[in-house]
């Protein structure tokens, strides 16, 4: 069975957080945001006051401090008594995630507002579920995707450089991934066959990518928004996030996932800091070596990690063939992994990277 999902609405432009606020009036004159301390600080506040310019009464609940029991606890009291009627989830994966999953345990809709285009995670069906320590646990999936996605590129252009480029790892693993799992015939993270058009956005975003990336990052050092930066961030969010849902996840972020469920593991990185090393983890694995080093090659010039040092992970062979096996393990996650992939090849691949 082939099937696509999709957030019911995409908005992207410069200060939308302050012109296209009364497209949420459909989902409610009373909302709920899940944020943290330092969003609420930089955007939150003045997003409440242009909230109420639309008659949009609202309240911030914070994410940061208390266990996920005691905060899903006091969403729901919070919810319950004062009666609110939509989630918003603002600023960056932890707050899309934890917004997705109150918007679903109390089945309310969820607009979703990114701060940074670092992740694709906005346009999900999906949370990444994390335990308090920060180590990956599993995929959540939800019956919807998000109603309104709202994305306002004047404030992802004050975010610093090192988000977008990150995000643009994300991206081009995107394509990287579902077209493994669309060569093998195999399934997405909902267990379903990709479309045509998945691979499709996943394939566009990767080419624009690789074609924007230089002028939007200049772009955001000289302090004018361009088209390019658009489309990048448009790319990061809405291609990745409707490419990697519907195409499939495979290697690249099989690495990502048992290396941030590892509490032994001290490491360093983004998000997408760390998938770009598992995308070159899969080039390897895959034996396509050229495109190893092309990639190799402008991750390089783009300040990305492409090493395991460089993610703070100095791995003995022993510990290497742990993380192989763990890797392998991620195909009951949802994780695309063709038949050819073992653990002998993962360990050789993740030796070369070491």
């Amino acid at each position: 069975m082939r099937v696509f999902a999709s957030p019911q609405v995409y908005i992207q432009g410069f200060a939308a957080f302050q012109t296209e606020l009364l497209c949420l009036q459909r989902l409610g004159k009373k909302a709920l945001i899940v944020t943290d301390a330092f969003v609420m600080q930089m955007v939150g506040e003045q997003l409440v006051e242009n909230l109420n310019r639309v008659e949009i009464e609202s309240a911030a609940v914070l994410v940061d401090d208390s266990s996920q029991a005691t905060f899903f606890a006091k969403t729901k009291e919070m919810i319950q008594t004062d009666n609110y009627q939509f989630i918003i989830a603002l600023g960056g994966g932890k707050a899309m995630d934890l917004g997705k999953m109150v918007a679903n345990n109390n089945h309310l809709p969820v607009a979703v507002l990114p701060t940074s285009a670092a992740t694709d995670a906005a346009t999900s069906r999906i949370s990444v579920i994390y335990d308090d320590a920060g180590n990956f646990v599993r995929y959540n999936f939800y019956a919807k995707n998000p109603e309104i996605v709202l994305v306002d590129t004047k404030i992802i252009f004050a975010a610093p450089q090192e988000m977008l480029v990150a995000g643009f790892a994300d991206g081009i693993a995107t394509y990287i991934e579902a077209r493994s799992v669309w060569e093998d015939q195999g399934v997405n993270i909902a267990g379903t066959k990709p479309t045509l058009a998945a691979l499709s956005l996943a394939k566009t975003c990767h080419d624009v990518l690789i074609r924007d990336i230089k002028s939007a990052l200049r772009a955001q050092k000289d302090g004018i928004i361009n088209a390019a930066f658009e489309n990048v961030v448009e790319s990061n969010i809405l291609l990745s996030g409707l490419g990697f849902e519907n195409g499939g996840l495979s290697l690249a972020h099989s690495f990502h996932n048992v290396i941030m469920g590892d509490c032994q593991l001290s490491v360093r990185g983004s998000h997408g800091q760390i998938v770009a090393v598992g995308l070159l983890l899969q080039l390897l694995i895959e034996k396509r070596r050229t495109e190893y080093e092309d990639y190799r090659q402008l991750f390089t010039s783009l300040k990305l990690p492409t090493t395991l040092p460089e993610l703070n992970l100095n791995l003995s062979q022993t510990m290497i063939r742990d993380l192989a096996k763990k890797i392998l393990l991620t195909k009951q996650a949802g994780n695309h992994l063709g038949k050819q992939v073992d653990e002998a090849k993962i360990s050789t691949a993740l030796t070369e990277l070491a």
